[in-house]
């Protein structure tokens, strides 16, 4: 009763270079766009990197545990201004509103027969002045999508990250009825 889409979406290592077609990764961007945000503040900033010179750039602000993702044809930052979102009860939404948004892509891009891997471990100042992002602005997350690649071509120690069978929590582990 799990969409197939929700199944099958794993943070996959593995990327092939084949780029992606524009319809393609319009349809991606289009499905964060209708993410659900809170008072429909829609916080959320796309900056789109698929060139070759940038990708390069971009590239040198990863850390080394993200290293595998230089492979992928598509590098989205997803940035925020802190306060560009709800303010309701103090609450920082616009993180949550950011993470459906991506989620949103995540899933279009299984739709759509690709895979993406959001990421942490970036230098985010760096980043910022290789794309222009205001100071203001928050890089909350760096997500990498391309075709699905062959396991074999990572090193070792992300080969056996990728063999790992997916685990979750069971529900009676994490689920609390009426009272914790």
């Amino acid at each position: 009763m799990i969409l197939e889409e929700i199944m099958k979406r794993h943070s996959g290592r593995a990327f092939t270079n084949q780029p992606i077609s524009d319809e393609m990764l319009n349809s991606i961007l289009e499905a964060g766009r209708w993410a659900p945000s809170c008072a429909n503040t829609q916080a959320w900033n796309f900056v789109v990197i698929r060139d070759k010179e940038v990708l390069d750039e971009a590239h040198e602000a990863l850390s080394g545990g993200n290293a595998y993702a230089k492979a992928a044809p598509v590098m989205i930052i997803v940035a925020a201004k802190e306060d560009g979102g709800c303010g309701a009860h103090g609450l920082p939404y616009f993180t949550m509103d950011v993470g459906l948004a991506v989620e949103n892509m995540l899933l279009q891009a299984v739709h759509l027969g690709l895979m993406g891997h959001p990421t942490a471990g970036w230098n985010e100042a760096e980043l910022k002045e290789i794309t222009g992002i205001p100071k203001e602005y928050r890089i909350i997350t760096v997500v990498f999508f391309g075709y699905e690649g062959d396991i074999s071509q990572l090193d070792e120690a992300d080969q056996a990250k990728e063999s790992r069978p997916r685990k979750r929590k069971e529900l009676s582990e994490i689920v609390h009825w009426n009272h914790w």
